[in-house]
Protein backbone atom coordinates (compact mmCIF):
# COMPACT_ATOMS: atom_id res chain seq x y z
CA UNK A 1 0.00 0.00 0.00
CA UNK A 2 1.38 3.69 -0.56
CA UNK A 3 1.76 5.54 2.45
CA UNK A 4 3.28 8.83 3.48
CA UNK A 5 6.51 6.74 3.99
CA UNK A 6 6.21 5.81 0.45
CA UNK A 7 5.60 1.95 -0.95
CA UNK A 8 4.98 -0.03 2.87
CA UNK A 9 4.78 -4.13 1.91
CA UNK A 10 2.84 -5.91 4.76
CA UNK A 11 4.84 -9.75 4.85
CA UNK A 12 4.20 -13.12 6.86
CA UNK A 13 8.12 -14.13 7.81
CA UNK A 14 8.11 -18.09 6.61
CA UNK A 15 11.37 -19.18 8.27
CA UNK A 16 14.80 -17.22 9.35
CA UNK A 17 14.91 -14.07 11.15
CA UNK A 18 14.63 -10.75 9.23
CA UNK A 19 16.53 -7.61 10.43
CA UNK A 20 15.96 -4.11 10.74
CA UNK A 21 18.23 -2.95 8.04
CA UNK A 22 18.81 -5.94 5.91
CA UNK A 23 18.37 -6.41 2.13
CA UNK A 24 15.95 -8.01 0.45
CA UNK A 25 13.85 -8.66 -2.46
CA UNK A 26 10.27 -9.56 -3.17
CA UNK A 27 9.65 -10.11 -6.97
CA UNK A 28 11.22 -7.78 -9.29
CA UNK A 29 11.66 -5.83 -6.50
CA UNK A 30 14.11 -4.74 -3.69
CA UNK A 31 14.79 -2.60 -0.55
CA UNK A 32 17.06 -2.05 1.86
CA UNK A 33 14.64 -2.12 5.25
CA UNK A 34 14.59 0.93 6.33
CA UNK A 35 11.23 0.40 9.40
CA UNK A 36 10.61 -3.02 10.61
CA UNK A 37 7.12 -2.72 12.44
CA UNK A 38 4.70 -5.33 13.55
CA UNK A 39 1.36 -5.43 12.69
CA UNK A 40 0.00 -2.97 15.71
CA UNK A 41 3.05 -0.51 14.56
CA UNK A 42 5.82 -1.60 17.44
CA UNK A 43 9.43 -0.78 16.01
CA UNK A 44 11.23 -4.44 15.38
CA UNK A 45 15.00 -4.65 15.56
CA UNK A 46 14.19 -7.76 13.94
CA UNK A 47 11.17 -10.55 13.49
CA UNK A 48 10.98 -14.39 13.57
CA UNK A 49 9.00 -17.33 11.57
CA UNK A 50 5.09 -16.88 11.96
CA UNK A 51 5.55 -13.13 11.94
CA UNK A 52 3.44 -10.98 10.50
CA UNK A 53 5.74 -7.46 9.73
CA UNK A 54 5.16 -3.84 7.64
CA UNK A 55 8.20 -3.07 5.67
CA UNK A 56 8.80 0.50 4.04
CA UNK A 57 12.11 0.99 1.91
CA UNK A 58 10.69 0.05 -1.48
CA UNK A 59 11.17 2.25 -4.15
CA UNK A 60 7.94 0.58 -5.55
CA UNK A 61 5.49 -2.07 -4.09
CA UNK A 62 5.87 -6.00 -4.80
CA UNK A 63 2.89 -8.07 -6.35
CA UNK A 64 0.84 -9.94 -3.75
CA UNK A 65 2.14 -12.95 -3.37
CA UNK A 66 5.52 -12.28 -4.17
CA UNK A 67 8.15 -14.03 -1.96
CA UNK A 68 10.77 -12.00 0.37
CA UNK A 69 14.06 -13.25 0.36
CA UNK A 70 17.04 -11.13 2.33
CA UNK A 71 20.28 -11.00 0.87
CA UNK A 72 23.60 -10.65 1.82
CA UNK A 73 23.80 -7.07 0.05
CA UNK A 74 21.94 -4.64 -1.32
CA UNK A 75 23.60 -5.25 -4.65
CA UNK A 76 22.22 -9.21 -4.10
CA UNK A 77 18.90 -7.87 -4.03
CA UNK A 78 19.28 -5.80 -6.69
CA UNK A 79 20.61 -8.18 -8.88
CA UNK A 80 18.39 -10.72 -7.94
CA UNK A 81 15.19 -8.46 -8.00
CA UNK A 82 16.74 -7.88 -11.93
CA UNK A 83 16.96 -11.79 -12.81
CA UNK A 84 13.59 -11.85 -11.38
CA UNK A 85 12.24 -9.24 -13.56
CA UNK A 86 13.96 -10.64 -16.60
CA UNK A 87 12.00 -13.80 -16.30
CA UNK A 88 8.39 -12.08 -16.69
CA UNK A 89 5.35 -11.22 -15.09
CA UNK A 90 2.43 -8.74 -15.56
CA UNK A 91 3.69 -6.00 -13.40
CA UNK A 92 0.16 -5.92 -11.80
CA UNK A 93 -0.25 -6.17 -8.32
CA UNK A 94 -4.23 -6.55 -6.41
CA UNK A 95 -6.23 -3.65 -4.54
CA UNK A 96 -5.93 -5.18 -1.36
CA UNK A 97 -5.75 -3.28 1.69
CA UNK A 98 -3.08 -4.41 4.98
CA UNK A 99 -5.86 -5.50 6.95
CA UNK A 100 -6.85 -7.83 4.07
CA UNK A 101 -3.40 -8.92 3.67
CA UNK A 102 -2.86 -9.45 7.21
CA UNK A 103 -5.97 -11.91 7.22
CA UNK A 104 -5.43 -13.53 4.44
CA UNK A 105 -2.20 -14.30 6.04
CA UNK A 106 -3.34 -15.69 9.24
CA UNK A 107 -5.35 -18.19 7.05
CA UNK A 108 -1.85 -19.34 5.55
CA UNK A 109 -0.39 -19.78 8.74
CA UNK A 110 -3.80 -22.94 9.39
CA UNK A 111 -2.48 -24.34 5.73
CA UNK A 112 -0.45 -27.63 6.00
CA UNK A 113 2.79 -27.09 4.18
CA UNK A 114 4.75 -29.77 2.55
CA UNK A 115 8.05 -28.45 2.40
CA UNK A 116 10.29 -28.99 -0.44
CA UNK A 117 13.82 -27.87 -1.94
CA UNK A 118 14.33 -27.55 -5.93
CA UNK A 119 17.08 -27.89 -7.81
CA UNK A 120 16.76 -27.94 -11.46
CA UNK A 121 19.31 -27.94 -14.59
CA UNK A 122 18.87 -24.30 -15.86
CA UNK A 123 16.97 -20.95 -14.54
CA UNK A 124 13.99 -21.83 -17.25
CA UNK A 125 13.43 -25.31 -15.64
CA UNK A 126 13.57 -24.35 -11.97
CA UNK A 127 10.68 -21.46 -12.68
CA UNK A 128 8.39 -23.93 -14.78
CA UNK A 129 9.07 -26.46 -12.06
CA UNK A 130 7.98 -23.69 -9.21
CA UNK A 131 5.21 -22.07 -11.78
CA UNK A 132 3.42 -25.41 -11.91
CA UNK A 133 3.48 -26.38 -8.09
CA UNK A 134 2.27 -23.34 -6.74
CA UNK A 135 -0.89 -24.42 -8.85
CA UNK A 136 -1.60 -27.18 -6.54
CA UNK A 137 -2.27 -25.07 -4.13
CA UNK A 138 -5.38 -25.35 -1.74
CA UNK A 139 -6.77 -23.76 1.09
CA UNK A 140 -6.02 -26.57 3.57
CA UNK A 141 -2.68 -27.74 1.54
CA UNK A 142 0.04 -25.74 -0.36
CA UNK A 143 3.69 -26.26 -1.49
CA UNK A 144 6.52 -24.15 0.59
CA UNK A 145 10.01 -24.08 -0.81
CA UNK A 146 12.48 -23.39 1.36
CA UNK A 147 15.34 -23.10 -1.41
CA UNK A 148 15.68 -23.36 -5.04
CA UNK A 149 18.74 -23.35 -7.55
CA UNK A 150 20.17 -24.24 -10.29
CA UNK A 151 23.03 -26.97 -10.66
CA UNK A 152 23.73 -30.30 -9.10
CA UNK A 153 22.55 -30.71 -5.83
CA UNK A 154 25.33 -30.06 -2.60
CA UNK A 155 26.04 -30.90 0.89
CA UNK A 156 24.24 -27.14 1.59
CA UNK A 157 20.90 -28.67 0.12
CA UNK A 158 21.18 -31.76 2.20
CA UNK A 159 21.53 -29.60 5.48
CA UNK A 160 19.04 -27.41 4.72
CA UNK A 161 16.19 -30.22 3.66
CA UNK A 162 17.10 -31.86 6.91
CA UNK A 163 16.70 -28.72 9.14
CA UNK A 164 13.51 -27.68 7.54
CA UNK A 165 11.83 -31.18 6.70
CA UNK A 166 12.19 -30.86 2.96
CA UNK A 167 12.03 -33.10 0.35
CA UNK A 168 14.32 -32.66 -2.10
CA UNK A 169 13.19 -32.44 -6.02
CA UNK A 170 15.83 -32.47 -9.00
CA UNK A 171 15.06 -31.87 -12.50
CA UNK A 172 17.64 -32.84 -15.04
CA UNK A 173 20.34 -32.84 -12.57
CA UNK A 174 22.31 -35.22 -10.40
CA UNK A 175 22.81 -36.46 -6.93
CA UNK A 176 27.02 -36.75 -6.25
CA UNK A 177 27.42 -40.46 -4.89
CA UNK A 178 28.80 -38.31 -1.74
CA UNK A 179 25.92 -36.44 -1.19
CA UNK A 180 23.63 -39.69 -2.23
CA UNK A 181 25.58 -40.87 1.05
CA UNK A 182 25.06 -38.06 3.27
CA UNK A 183 21.39 -37.78 2.62
CA UNK A 184 20.52 -41.26 3.38
CA UNK A 185 22.56 -40.39 6.67
CA UNK A 186 20.49 -37.33 7.38
CA UNK A 187 17.28 -39.20 6.43
CA UNK A 188 16.62 -36.52 3.64
CA UNK A 189 14.44 -38.11 0.32
CA UNK A 190 15.98 -37.35 -2.83
CA UNK A 191 13.50 -37.69 -5.71
CA UNK A 192 14.93 -37.09 -9.19
CA UNK A 193 12.92 -36.69 -12.14
CA UNK A 194 13.30 -35.77 -15.70
CA UNK A 195 9.74 -35.44 -16.98
CA UNK A 196 8.18 -32.34 -15.09
CA UNK A 197 4.93 -34.17 -15.16
CA UNK A 198 5.98 -36.95 -12.77
CA UNK A 199 7.84 -34.76 -10.36
CA UNK A 200 4.60 -32.36 -10.30
CA UNK A 201 2.39 -35.87 -9.95
CA UNK A 202 5.40 -36.71 -6.89
CA UNK A 203 4.67 -33.51 -5.34
CA UNK A 204 0.70 -34.35 -5.94
CA UNK A 205 0.58 -37.79 -4.11
CA UNK A 206 2.83 -35.77 -1.01
CA UNK A 207 0.37 -33.38 -0.83
CA UNK A 208 -3.04 -35.46 -0.19
CA UNK A 209 -1.10 -37.30 2.08
CA UNK A 210 -1.35 -34.13 4.32
CA UNK A 211 -5.21 -33.54 3.34
CA UNK A 212 -7.52 -34.91 6.46
CA UNK A 213 -9.39 -37.63 5.26
CA UNK A 214 -13.21 -37.75 5.06
CA UNK A 215 -15.51 -39.13 7.16
CA UNK A 216 -18.41 -40.91 5.04
CA UNK A 217 -21.24 -42.35 6.73
CA UNK A 218 -24.09 -44.57 4.74
CA UNK A 219 -27.34 -45.32 5.86
CA UNK A 220 -27.92 -49.33 5.51
CA UNK A 221 -31.79 -49.90 7.24
CA UNK A 222 -34.02 -48.97 10.47
CA UNK A 223 -35.38 -51.50 12.78
CA UNK A 224 -38.51 -50.33 15.40
CA UNK A 225 -37.42 -52.26 18.78
CA UNK A 226 -40.61 -54.69 19.99
CA UNK A 227 -38.72 -56.30 22.88
CA UNK A 228 -35.73 -56.50 25.48
CA UNK A 229 -34.34 -59.46 26.65
CA UNK A 230 -31.11 -58.15 28.06
CA UNK A 231 -30.19 -54.76 29.27
CA UNK A 232 -26.76 -54.83 31.23
CA UNK A 233 -24.14 -51.46 31.40
CA UNK A 234 -22.27 -52.19 27.90
CA UNK A 235 -24.79 -54.66 26.16
CA UNK A 236 -27.92 -54.65 25.08
CA UNK A 237 -30.41 -58.23 23.49
CA UNK A 238 -33.43 -56.85 21.87
CA UNK A 239 -36.08 -57.84 19.42
CA UNK A 240 -37.79 -56.03 16.49
CA UNK A 241 -38.66 -55.10 12.58
CA UNK A 242 -37.17 -53.96 9.94
CA UNK A 243 -38.85 -51.21 8.59
CA UNK A 244 -36.71 -49.52 6.28
CA UNK A 245 -33.60 -51.10 4.25
CA UNK A 246 -31.30 -53.63 5.33
CA UNK A 247 -29.85 -54.10 8.32
CA UNK A 248 -26.41 -56.37 8.81
CA UNK A 249 -23.63 -57.42 11.50
CA UNK A 250 -21.21 -56.25 12.09
CA UNK A 251 -21.97 -52.42 11.57
CA UNK A 252 -22.44 -49.46 13.92
CA UNK A 253 -26.08 -48.25 14.75
CA UNK A 254 -27.75 -44.75 16.40
CA UNK A 255 -29.92 -45.44 18.86
CA UNK A 256 -33.19 -42.96 18.75
CA UNK A 257 -35.84 -42.19 20.67
CA UNK A 258 -38.58 -39.48 19.00
CA UNK A 259 -36.19 -36.70 17.72
CA UNK A 260 -33.49 -37.79 20.16
CA UNK A 261 -30.41 -39.30 19.70
CA UNK A 262 -29.10 -41.48 22.72
CA UNK A 263 -25.97 -43.00 22.03
CA UNK A 264 -24.24 -44.99 19.13
CA UNK A 265 -23.56 -48.37 19.59
CA UNK A 266 -21.71 -51.61 17.74
CA UNK A 267 -23.97 -54.08 16.57
CA UNK A 268 -21.88 -57.61 17.31
CA UNK A 269 -25.02 -60.09 15.97
CA UNK A 270 -28.44 -60.84 14.45
CA UNK A 271 -30.58 -63.85 14.39
CA UNK A 272 -33.33 -64.54 12.58
CA UNK A 273 -35.04 -66.93 14.17
CA UNK A 274 -32.75 -69.32 15.79
CA UNK A 275 -29.82 -68.72 13.30
CA UNK A 276 -27.36 -66.21 13.69
CA UNK A 277 -27.30 -64.37 10.32
CA UNK A 278 -25.43 -61.64 8.34
CA UNK A 279 -28.52 -59.61 7.14
CA UNK A 280 -32.05 -59.19 7.39
CA UNK A 281 -34.28 -57.88 4.99
CA UNK A 282 -36.66 -55.46 5.21
CA UNK A 283 -40.45 -56.11 6.96
CA UNK A 284 -38.34 -59.16 8.50
CA UNK A 285 -38.48 -59.63 12.31
CA UNK A 286 -34.81 -60.20 13.80
CA UNK A 287 -32.90 -60.11 17.54
CA UNK A 288 -30.28 -57.56 17.64
CA UNK A 289 -27.26 -58.06 20.31
CA UNK A 290 -25.70 -54.91 20.64
CA UNK A 291 -22.46 -53.13 22.96
CA UNK A 292 -22.40 -49.40 23.71
CA UNK A 293 -19.50 -47.66 25.52
CA UNK A 294 -22.01 -46.53 28.59
CA UNK A 295 -25.41 -48.10 29.51
CA UNK A 296 -28.19 -47.45 26.90
CA UNK A 297 -31.76 -47.69 28.43
CA UNK A 298 -33.49 -49.06 25.59
CA UNK A 299 -37.04 -48.70 25.52
CA UNK A 300 -39.94 -50.51 23.14
CA UNK A 301 -40.58 -47.88 20.43
CA UNK A 302 -37.10 -46.96 20.28
CA UNK A 303 -35.03 -47.01 16.75
CA UNK A 304 -32.35 -48.61 15.48
CA UNK A 305 -30.94 -46.63 12.42
CA UNK A 306 -28.40 -49.11 10.86
CA UNK A 307 -25.06 -47.26 9.61
CA UNK A 308 -21.91 -47.54 7.76
CA UNK A 309 -18.86 -45.34 8.40
CA UNK A 310 -16.03 -44.95 5.94
CA UNK A 311 -12.60 -42.93 6.05
CA UNK A 312 -12.02 -41.87 2.14
CA UNK A 313 -8.57 -40.59 1.37
CA UNK A 314 -9.06 -37.39 -0.54
CA UNK A 315 -7.83 -36.08 -3.58
CA UNK A 316 -6.59 -32.72 -4.82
Amino acid sequence: METGRGPVAVALIEQGILKSGAAISAGKVYAKIRNLESTTGQTLQEAGPATPVIITGFKALPEFGDEFIQHSSEKAARDFAEQQGKLGGSGERSDITSTELIRLMNRKKELSNLNILIKADVQGSLTSVADSLKSLNTNEVAVRIVSSGVGAISENDIHLAATSGAIIYGFNVVEPPAIKKLASRDQVPVRLFKVIYELIDDVKKELENLLVPQEVETELGRLIVKGIFKLTKNEVICGGEVTKGKIMAPALAKVVRGKEELAEVEIVALKHGPQEVKEVNEGEICGVSFKSKARVDLQEGDRLEFFKRETLIRKL
